[in-house]
C-alpha cells in the first residue's frame, strides 16, 4: 500500500493551492505560429512552452517504421494499415488461421511458422513491458519470474532464429524483457550478441540502441546514441531526451560523430535543453547539415520563443516569464524595455536567415513564414507584407492561416498614430480567425497603441463570447499602461473591466454612439464578430454616468444615467428586494440603504423625511437637489442638507454602502486601483469639505461639534490611506496614538471634552447631537 499513501500526501500538499486563483507562465503566453501549419508534429512534444516537456501524441503524425519493415517482409502485398491494425489492436488469442486480417492471413497462407510463432510470443509479452505490474503490490515478485523465463525463451528463439530480421525482433522483445527487469548486463550482452554497434539499418535496430544507451556508463557516449535514436525513432524522441544528459559536456560528446549529419543529431539535443537564445546552435546545425529537418524545427521553436519573449510583454504587458510572482517596485514600462532587447535578438536572427541559402533547407515554406515574420517583430512592416505578398504568389502557397494573421497585424500595425483602422482585408481575415482570442486582443492592442480606442474596444468586447476552442483558449490576461508600483499586479480578463480602468469618459462615449451605430448593420462587420445588445450598450452608459460621478461631475452622471432603459434601473433597484439564493452573491452589490440618511456601521440618527427607489440615477439626482439646496442661501436649513449630502459623498466611498456609485467591484486586499478617484474613494476629501460647510452654516454648537466628529471620521481614513502608501501596508505599534495626533478635527474637538467624550465613546449621542440643530 506504500504506493496508495504516497498518492493520498500529494493530494493533501495540494490542497493548500486548491482556493487559489494562479496564473503560470503559459497562461499567459503570447504565440501565433501553429507548427502543425509546417509539418512539425513529430517534434509536438518539445514546442517552445514555460511549462516542463511531456509526452504529445494529439495531432502527431502516425510513424509507420515498423509496419514498412513487415511489409517489406511480406514482400509488399500487405497494406501498411492491415499491420498497423493487427500490431495494435489484436491480441494473443486473435492469432489464428481464420482471421479476417490480411497480414495474418498471408502468414498463414505462406505457413510461415516462424513469423507466426513471433507474434504470438510478442503479443505474450506485452503485458510485462511495463515498470507497474500489479498496482496493490501483491504480485510483483511472480511478473518478474514470468518476465525472466520470457527473457530466456526470447534469447533461445534469437539464436534458432534461422531469418535475420525475425531473429533481430526476438532480441530486441529480450532487451526491453531485460530491462524492466532491471538487469543491465543482460542487455549489455544481448545487444552485443545480435546487434552492431557502428551500424543501424532499421527501426529494430534503433530500438535495441535505445535500450543499449540507457546502460551506457559512459555519459558522452552515451548521449551520442541517444541523438541518434532521437533523430531516427519519433516514437523514441521523449524518452531519448529524458536519458539524455544536458550537463554532459557537449563537446566531449561531439567527438564521437563521424560526420556533420551526426553532428547536426547532437546539436539537436542539447538545443531543446536552451530555453534562452539558441542560435549559435542553430547556425552550427546549418552548417553541418542545412537539409535537416532538426534544424527546421528549432528555428520554429526560435520563433516561439521570441514571440512569447516580444508579443507577451508587448500586448498582455505580462514580462515573459510571468510566475504569477509581482513585484511592487516594478510598472510596465520595465516590462516594454526588456521588448528592445529581445527585438534586436530578433534582428540577429532575421540576419542569419538572410544569409542561409533557403533552396537548400529543409521545409523552405517556414523558413519564408520565419523571415516574414522577424521583419514584423523587428517593426519592418512594409518589408514584412512584401514578403508575404511572395509567399501568396509561389504555385506551392497553400491558404495559411498563420500567414493570415501575420498579414492583419502587419496591415494594422503599419498606419500612424491617430489614423489608424480596420481596413476591409483585415476585417475579413479577422472573421476567419475569431475564435482566436490572441490574434483578436493582439489587433486591438495594435489599434488602440495607435489611437484608435474604438474598434480596439469592439475587439475587445469580442474576446467575451466564448468559442468551441479549449477553455484556457478563451482567456486572454493583460494589463494596462497605467499599471506600476502598487497597481502593477492588477491584471484584467474582460473587456468592461478594462474600459471601466482605463477609457476615459469621452472615449467611451464615442464607443457607446459606435455601437449604437453599427447595431443598425446586422450585416456588417462589427455586428458578425460581436452581436450587440441592448444590455451591453446600457451597461456601458451605466458605465459613462460612473465614470462621471468619479470625476464629481453630477450633471454629466445625471444625463448618462437618464438614457438607461426603463427596465435596465428597474432590474437594478429591485434586486435588493429579491432575497433569493440565485441573488445572494448580486445582493452584495446593490443599494440597501438610503446613503443621505444611514451611515455604515453606525446607529441611524436621522430620520428619512423622504424615501425613494434607490439606483444610481435617483441617488445621482437627489445628490444634485441637496447640492443647490445647500448651496442656496435662502435656504434655512443648508446645515442639514450640507450633512446630508456630505453622507452621501461618505457613502460613495469603500466605507459606505453606497460604494457602488463609484465601483463594479472592490477588495479588501488593497487599497489601490487604476481608477482616477482612488484618493476620494480611501480618503473621504469631498465628505469632509460637506461636512465642514454644514457646520459653517450651523448656530447650534453641539450639530458644529457632530460635524467636527464626522469630519475626524473621514481624515482618519485618509491619514490610513496615506501611511498604505508611505509604508507599504505595515504600521508600527504607535500608529493609532501617531494618527490621532495628526488629526486635526479630533484635536479641535478634544478642547470640548464633555462633547469629546459624548462622540468619542460611542455613536449613540449622534442623534441628539444631529437633533440640536432645529
Amino acid at each position: 500500500m506504500k504506493k496508495l499513501v504516497a498518492f493520498i500526501a500529494v493530494l493533501l500538499s495540494s490542497f493548500t493551492f486548491a482556493c487559489g486563483f494562479y496564473l503560470s507562465g503559459d497562461d499567459v503566453r503570447m504565440n501565433f505560429i501553429n507548427g502543425n501549419n509546417f509539418g512539425f508534429q513529430q517534434y509536438n512534444s518539445f514546442y517552445y512552452s514555460l511549462n516542463s516537456f511531456s509526452p504529445n501524441s494529439e495531432d502527431s503524425v502516425p510513424n509507420f517504421k515498423n509496419e514498412i519493415l513487415w511489409k517489406n517482409y511480406c514482400k509488399n502485398r500487405v497494406s501498411v494499415s492491415e499491420i498497423s491494425f493487427f500490431l495494435k489492436k489484436y491480441e494473443y488469442s486473435d492469432i489464428k488461421p481464420e482471421s479476417n486480417n490480411l497480414f495474418l492471413k498471408f502468414l498463414f497462407k505462406n505457413k510461415d511458422k516462424e513469423a507466426i510463432q513471433y507474434l504470438k510470443f510478442a503479443k505474450n509479452c506485452e503485458y510485462f513491458n511495463t515498470w507497474q505490474d500489479d498496482p496493490w503490490e501483491r504480485e510483483d515478485s511472480t511478473s518478474t519470474v514470468k518476465r525472466k523465463n520470457l527473457l530466456k525463451n526470447a534469447v533461445t528463439f534469437a539464436k534458432k532464429s534461422k531469418n535475420a530480421n525475425i531473429k533481430k525482433r526476438y532480441a530486441f522483445l529480450a532487451m526491453r524483457l531485460a530491462f524492466y527487469n532491471k538487469n543491465e548486463d543482460e542487455i549489455r550482452k544481448i545487444y552485443s550478441d545480435n546487434f552492431n554497434i557502428k551500424k543501424q539499418n532499421d527501426v529494430i535496430d534503433y530500438w535495441a540502441l535505445y535500450f543499449r544507451a540507457i546502460v551506457e556508463q559512459n555519459a558522452p557516449l552515451k548521449n551520442y546514441y541517444l541523438a541518434k535514436v532521437f533523430d531516427a525513432c519519433p516514437e523514441k524522441r521523449f524518452v531519448s531526451w529524458q536519458y539524455f544528459s544536458s550537463s554532459t559536456n557537449k563537446d566531449e560528446v561531439l567527438k564521437y560523430a563521424k560526420n556533420s549529419v551526426e553532428k547536426s543529431q547532437i546539436l539537436m539535443m542539447y538545443s531543446l535543453y536552451n530555453p534562452e537564445k539558441n542560435i549559435e546552435n542553430i547556425e552550427e546545425m546549418y552548417q553541418a547539415n542545412p537539409n535537416s529537418d532538426a534544424l527546421s524545427f528549432l528555428l520554429f521553436r526560435e520563433v516561439s520563443k521570441l514571440e512569447n519573449w516580444i508579443f507577451t510583454p508587448y500586448y498582455t504587458l505580462f514580462s515573459d516569464y510571468y510566475s504569477g510572482n509581482e513585484n511592487e517596485e516594478q510598472s510596465t514600462q520595465n516590462v516594454l524595455d526588456r521588448v528592445l532587447i529581445d527585438r534586436a535578438y530578433a534582428q540577429k536572427l532575421l540576419e542569419f536567415i538572410n544569409t542561409a541559402d533557403i533552396s537548400t533547407v529543409n521545409n523552405p515554406e517556414f523558413w519564408l513564414h520565419a523571415k516574414a515574420e522577424l521583419l514584423f517583430m523587428t517593426k519592418n512592416y512594409k518589408e514584412s507584407l512584401q514578403l508575404i505578398s511572395t509567399i501568396e504568389e509561389r504555385k506551392d502557397y497553400k491558404n495559411d492561416k498563420n500567414l493570415d494573421l501575420l498579414k492583419a497585424l502587419n496591415l494594422t500595425a503599419n498606419q500612424t498614430i491617430g489614423n489608424a483602422k480596420l481596413s476591409d482585408e483585415v476585417q475579413q481575415i479577422i472573421l476567419k480567425n475569431k475564435d482566436n482570442k490572441q490574434f483578436l486582443f493582439a489587433i486591438g492592442r495594435e489599434l488602440e497603441y495607435l489611437g484608435n480606442t474604438n474598434d480596439a474596444a469592439f475587439l475587445y468586447s469580442a474576446l467575451q463570447d466564448f468559442s468551441s476552442n479549449s477553455y484556457d483558449e478563451n482567456f486572454i490576461y493583460f494589463k494596462s499602461l497605467q499599471n506600476k508600483n502598487q497597481t502593477y499586479g492588477i491584471l484584467f480578463y474582460d473587456y468592461f473591466s478594462y474600459i471601466d480602468a482605463i477609457y476615459t469618459p469621452m472615449q467611451l462615449q464615442y464607443f457607446i454612439n459606435n455601437l449604437k451605430n453599427q447595431k443598425k448593420f446586422v450585416d456588417g462587420f462589427y455586428y458578425r464578430l460581436h452581436k450587440i445588445d441592448d444590455t451591453e450598450i446600457n451597461s456601458l452608459q451605466d458605465l459613462l454616468g460612473t465614470k462621471y460621478i468619479r470625476e464629481n461631475k453630477l450633471n454629466l452622471a445625471l444625463q448618462s444615467f437618464q438614457k438607461l432603459d426603463k427596465g435596465y434601473l428597474e432590474s437594478q433597484d429591485v434586486l435588493w428586494e429579491k432575497n433569493t439564493a440565485d441573488n445572494n452573491f448580486k445582493n452584495q452589490f446593490v443599494f440597501d440603504e438610503n446613503p443621505f440618511y444611514n451611515l455604515k456601521y453606525t446607529p441611524n440618527f436621522i430620520e428619512e423625511k423622504e424615501s425613494f427607489r434607490l439606483n444610481k440615477l435617483t441617488i445621482t439626482k437627489k445628490l444634485v437637489e441637496y447640492i443647490n439646496k445647500a448651496n442656496n442661501p435662502a435656504e434655512k436649513d443648508r446645515d442639514c442638507y450640507n450633512f446630508l449630502v456630505a453622507n452621501c459623498y461618505y457613502n460613495m466611498s469603500k466605507y459606505g454602502s453606497a460604494w457602488m456609485m463609484r465601483r463594479y467591484s472592490w477588495t479588501m486586499i488593497t487599497d489601490y486601483s487604476l481608477q482616477n478617484d482612488d484618493d476620494e474613494f480611501n480618503s473621504n476629501n469631498l465628505a469632509k469639505y460637506y461636512y465642514g460647510k454644514a457646520k459653517e452654516n450651523s448656530k447650534s454648537e453641539k450639530f458644529q461639534m457632530l460635524c467636527l466628529r464626522m469630519q475626524g471620521r473621514c481624515e482618519n481614513n485618509k491619514l490610513d490611506y496615506n501611511a498604505n502608501e508611505m509604508y507599504g501596508y505595515w504600521h508600527d505599534d504607535e500608529y493609532i496614538e501617531q494618527r490621532f495626533s495628526k488629526n486635526k478635527f479630533y484635536q479641535e474637538l478634544k478642547k470640548s471634552s464633555s462633547d469629546y467624550e459624548d462622540l468619542m465613546s460611542s455613536c449613540n449621542s449622534f442623534k441628539e447631537y444631529f437633533n440640536s440643530r432645529k
